[in-house]
């Protein structure tokens, strides 16, 4: 009882801190390592969620959500491989373990490439050649501290290599997840990347793209479906875009202004912030999940051109202690991400 009660004084003042420091970033405006942001697994991808609310038999997604590290992820690993874009690539791998008396444990290292650039004179002679990559590591740790309560932290130390420039930066996530006491509805909040760049590649240092998210999912009962909703960006309402070749106020060529009505607006602020996807779970050896992001779609989409932009999908093939996932992001008409994650547990 004293230690749980240590464990709830800490993760006040922890919050307290958060909040503060959040919105301090939010009004900087200045932003970095928006790597930080892209879906390191394809079970996540094709939720199209890098926080999925819910306890889920998934390294990856555990250590993204850390409050849902449990014991039946005891001695699991997974490996992701991905092709991004034009020679980029992404890795990663996850590892858990439980110990006894201190908790649940999360290791991750994920890896990007963003491939081989060509080095040149100012009159563009090639003089050789540089790469890109950053580098960011993961110490999860996740324990029940109430009956249907549970808390999570990660620690995430970041590393950029850009030619013979670098960076060093260390975040840290706070989450909890509350259980229903039949487990069919569970509720997620979480505080991510909070923390700050201690190296930076020039006098100026960046901050860390600090994330307040709220999620929930549901296990429907008549049906073999788990529905999931999350919101993020909490700290800040308006995150449209700025787009100068789309304005959303527009003046015609008899001169007749055409505002975005105030009713549209609303609900275009609104549902950037939130995904929708679900599990469809036939049987215990195959799993199909589809996500959709509003925010992605209105960002990429292209005007007049048909796309699946903001959709993403993915198949979970489960045998014994293994499990191959396959997934992909409609990112863009032109280039979509494919996911590739192998897991196994010991």
């Amino acid at each position: 009882m004293i230690i749980k009660n240590k464990i709830k004084i800490f993760v006040f003042f922890l919050l307290i801190f958060a909040l503060k420091g959040t919105f301090a970033q939010s009004e900087a405006g200045k932003e970095s390592f928006a790597v930080l942001g892209l879906y390191n697994s394809a079970q996540m991808t094709a939720r199209g969620m890098n926080f999925i609310p819910r306890f889920l038999n998934e390294a990856s997604s555990s250590i993204a959500n850390p409050s849902t590290l449990n014991t039946n992820l005891n001695n699991m690993i997974s490996i992701t491989y991905t092709d991004i874009f034009a020679g980029s690539y992404q890795g990663a791998i996850h590892y858990t373990h439980t110990f006894e008396k201190l908790g649940n444990f999360g290791f991750a290292l994920q890896y990007i490439n963003y491939g081989d650039f060509l080095m040149t004179e100012s009159n563009g002679d090639i003089v050789g050649s540089f790469s890109a990559n950053d580098y960011m590591f993961n110490v999860a740790w996740g324990r029940q501290i109430e009956k249907n309560l549970f808390l999570g932290l990660n620690f995430k130390p970041l590393f950029s290599k850009y030619e013979s420039y670098s960076s060093v930066s260390f975040a840290l996530d706070v989450s909890a997840t509350w259980v229903s006491p039949t487990g069919s509805w569970q509720v997620s909040a979480a505080i991510s990347n909070l923390g700050r760049q201690i190296q930076s590649f020039a006098s100026q240092r960046d901050t860390l793209p600090t994330d307040i998210q709220i999620g929930v999912s549901k296990k429907l009962k008549h049906a073999p479906m788990i529905i999931y909703v999350v919101a993020d960006n909490l700290s800040k309402w308006d995150i449209r875009e700025k787009d100068g070749l789309s304005p959303r106020t527009t003046t015609g060529i008899d001169g007749t202004v055409n505002e975005e009505s105030s009713l549209s607006a609303f609900f275009d602020k609104g549902f950037r912030h939130l995904k929708f996807a679900v599990d469809i779970l036939p049987s215990q050896y195959f799993q199909f999940s589809v996500g959709y992001s509003w925010r992605q779609r209105q960002e990429m989409k292209l005007d007049d051109v048909f796309s699946l932009t903001g959709l993403s999908y993915g198949l979970n093939l489960n045998y014994k202690n293994y499990s191959l996932s396959y997934a992909r992001n409609e990112y863009h008409v032109y280039g979509s991400p494919n996911y590739l994650t192998l897991s196994y547990r010991f």
